[in-house]
């Protein structure tokens, strides 16, 4: 009976110690992957940030550079040769250093901040929302949807009943929307005054088109006067437009002298022919439609 009791103490002894091993094993492991995923990221930030600084060099040394101390010191730069001289004394933190000593370094010029590109849909969906959020606090009545790339108006909130004059409400839309482009165009075309601002290499429209749309039976006199009307509309909204605003008179696709120049803001009229059409003028819509350049 005794050997036996020796013989169980002796294995609980010894299974004790394996798992002891074990369990420290275990530990000893876990100890190790978190350190090593510690370094991982640590190593993988500070890669990124040298990769994806503006100047590799700089942001190398400023990892090191934990203790800069400002200093007063008169430089001398040779911008044609790229020289820049500092006083010896700036070098040392006591000041130590010959008097009248300098030393020099070369440098590369500062790099062009590249002009973020935008894609030509990013553009236009710019425009108009910036445009319909102008028209809807001026109080303009917009129809539709703007997001289309187009501003829509209904003819007889513009125009007198069956003529293509502008009624007192029509004016003062034209006024509003003049004012809205006069504000968001400069920039997108060509001719645009000195003082605008605009940033060389942005995005630009190919045309802005005031567009009379109607349906009618075209083999129908009132067919026929409707198109006629149509067109007229167009180009009295357009008239209306630029003068309020004869800036926008100014802007144009392309510059002047360059081929295929034309005013940006154009006009244009669409019929669609159907049976029992409406009368002259009734249901017209008059609409700015906004196309950018690919």
């Amino acid at each position: 009976m005794r050997r036996k009791r020796g013989r169980t103490v002796d294995v609980e002894e010894g299974e004790s110690y394996y798992v002891s091993m074990t369990d420290m094993m275990v530990g000893v492991i876990f100890i190790f992957i978190i350190m090593l995923s510690y370094f991982a990221f640590e190593f993988r930030s500070a890669t990124t940030k040298l990769t994806s600084a503006k100047q590799p060099e700089t942001a190398a040394l400023l990892q090191t550079a934990a203790n800069l101390t400002p200093r007063q010191a008169d430089l001398e730069v040779d911008y044609q040769a790229r020289v820049l001289c500092v006083p010896e004394t700036v070098l040392s933190e006591t000041g130590g250093g010959a008097s009248g000593e300098r030393r020099c370094f070369s440098f590369a010029p500062p790099s062009k901040v590249p002009t973020q590109s935008v894609s030509t849909a990013d553009a236009q969906r710019l425009l108009m929302d910036q445009l319909e959020a102008d028209l809807r606090d001026a109080g303009a009545p917009i129809n539709g949807d703007p997001s289309s790339g187009t501003l829509a108006f209904k003819a007889d909130q513009l125009f007198l009943a069956g003529s293509a004059t502008l009624s007192p409400d029509g004016q003062r839309i034209a006024g509003q929307v003049a004012q809205t482009l006069a504000r968001r165009l400069p920039c997108l075309g060509y001719g645009a005054p000195a003082g605008a601002g605009c940033e060389a290499g942005g995005s630009k429209l190919a045309m802005v088109n005031v567009v009379s749309q109607t349906n009618l039976d075209a083999f129908t006199p009132e067919g026929q006067r409707a198109a006629s009307l149509a067109l007229q509309r167009a180009a009295a909204f357009h008239q209306g437009l630029t003068a309020a605003q004869p800036l926008l008179a100014a802007l144009r696709n392309a510059p002047v002298g360059q081929a295929g120049s034309q005013p940006l803001l154009r006009v244009a009229s669409v019929g669609q022919s159907q049976e029992a059409a409406s009368k002259v003028g009734d249901d017209q819509t008059v609409s700015i439609q906004f196309q950018m350049n690919p």
